[in-house]
């Protein structure tokens, strides 16, 4: 009887250590698939600016929200998209945005699917979220202010991976900046578990087989680095020297898969988020420098 006893016993402890195991795979999973939403803590009339507030739909029929500010020039500008990072939002990359505009530059700052205001739908973290970027694209293609063949790219942290995508399908694109973004998505899983979902990284495998089980796609198979290398266009790749979500490895692995012309600025004592605040007037210089040194000039 005790030995029955004590199979129960270990049989009921298993059940319930598999279970447990099970509710912090899923609920991390779908964490990492369903943000948080957050809002703009500032938007362009805080700076002084007068920007529209847009609705784009993306391919798929999402409805998408974006700001607008037009290049300084009014007619013919360059113009940059920005895209945000996880849970992040339209107003993430707006400092930036801001300080590109001061020497003429033009923005869309573009609320992703599942982030913002924009419409609700899975974040698989680039894949489906080129076609918003891909929509932004094609609005600007309808403004007098700016010039079609004068269109860059930026992307923070995911967004990088998500405009990374989006640029295959945009053979007129004229410049890409890729700020902390990931490498590849699976390599980078190990740090992201415990960054964001403050489980420990060992889940890692179970949590991003429950993310492709969820989706019908297989997030393993997004590497940043393997789309850039089948780019023809002139790349920026910035990243934070102590990055801890994002590794400064992930950029360099970009840059090196990369084809010419490229450029890696590492930003020194940087981590994920602070690369634009530590410095501000450095960093704008570096990437307008860079800008139209590949005939991406503002005017």
């Amino acid at each position: 009887m005790a030995g029955w006893l004590l199979l129960l016993v270990l049989l009921v402890a298993a059940g319930g250590s598999a279970w447990y195991f099970n509710r912090i795979v899923n609920r991390s999973a779908n964490l990492l698939l369903y943000p948080p939403r957050s809002q703009p803590s500032k938007t362009p009339a805080d700076y002084g600016l007068t920007a529209e507030s847009i609705q784009l739909t993306s391919a798929d029929g999402l409805g998408l929200t974006a700001w607008f500010i037009p290049p300084t020039g009014g007619v013919d500008g360059a113009t940059l998209i920005f895209v945000h990072g996880y849970s992040a939002n339209r107003g993430a990359l707006l400092d930036q945005a801001v300080a590109l505009h001061q020497v003429g530059y033009g923005a869309l700052l573009l609320d992703l699917r599942n982030h913002g205001d924009s419409e609700t739908a899975v974040t698989t973290w680039g894949l489906a979220e080129a076609a918003d970027v891909v929509a932004a694209y094609n609005y600007l293609l309808t403004r007098s202010e700016v010039n079609a063949t004068r269109i860059g790219l930026v992307g923070k942290s995911m967004g990088g991976g998500v405009v990374a995508l989006a640029a295959t399908q945009l053979p007129d694109l004229r410049v890409l900046v890729l700020e902390s973004s990931y490498a590849s998505l699976a390599e980078n899983m190990p740090n992201i578990v415990p960054g964001i979902a403050r489980v420990p990284a060992y889940l890692a495998p179970a949590i991003f087989r429950r993310m492709d089980a969820e989706t019908a796609e297989s997030l393993t198979e997004f590497h940043t680095a393997e789309i850039v290398a089948d780019l023809h266009v002139p790349l920026l790749v910035i990243h934070g020297e102590v990055d801890k979500l994002v590794p400064v490895a992930q950029g360099q692995a970009i840059f090196a898969a990369a084809n010419e012309p490229k450029q890696l600025i590492v930003i020194p004592g940087a981590g994920h988020l602070d690369i634009f605040t530590r410095n501000p007037e450095t960093f704008t210089e570096q990437v307008a420098t860079f800008l139209a040194g590949k005939g991406l000039t503002a005017h």
